[in-house]
């Protein structure tokens, strides 16, 4: 039997920056695992990230789901 704990703690820089790498690399339903979390626990603000496309991004699913924001497709999400 492991030993693992069920749960572990990362700073929230670390994991912006994990979400951001996800993202980018095109690992988007993992990214959005990420960022559903991060949100559901309280985010804020998105940190280890600076670029403001890429916090946009992080920000999209929560936005469009509560008719906040509707965001054109990327060329990304267009391929």
């Amino acid at each position: 039997m492991s030993d693992n704990p069920e749960k572990y703690t990362l700073d929230a820089e670390v994991l912006g920056m994990v979400w951001s790498a996800l993202y980018e690399s095109g690992h988007d339903e993992l990214a959005r695992v990420i960022s559903d979390t991060m949100i559901a626990q309280g985010c804020q603000e998105l940190t280890g990230v600076d670029d403001p496309s890429l916090i946009l991004m992080f920000w999209k699913n929560y936005m469009e789901e509560r008719n906040v924001l509707h965001v054109v497709p990327t060329d990304k999400e267009l391929n």
